[in-house]
């Protein structure tokens, strides 16, 4: 049988993701180091966290949703977080 994660260690999840973007973001338009363990970490971090955040934004809105748009949990900060953080990434792209 699954656990439930809790709504707390879903927020917490999604912090860690959207601080690994904003250091990447950071890195790559205003830092532009180019140190090879950096480097190593950027390649090899990357695209999971892209599936890390694309189903967790998945998860947020479902509770979300179960839970009426409450705004005084840590689902709708998540929800709001990954929101941003999913638009900078695609508009990211574009640029």
């Amino acid at each position: 049988m699954l656990k439930k994660i809790s709504d707390k260690n879903v927020f917490y999840i999604s912090l860690v993701v959207v601080i690994y973007f904003i250091f990447l973001y950071v890195n790559s338009y205003i830092v532009k180091a180019e140190y090879v363990l950096i480097g190593v970490l950027q390649e090899s971090l990357t695209i999971p966290m892209l599936i890390i955040q694309f189903i967790l934004l998945i998860i947020v809105i479902n509770r979300c949703i179960s839970n009426k748009f409450d705004v005084k949990t840590y689902t709708f900060f998540a929800f709001i977080m990954l929101i941003v953080n999913s638009l900078f990434v695609l508009f990211s792209f574009i640029r």
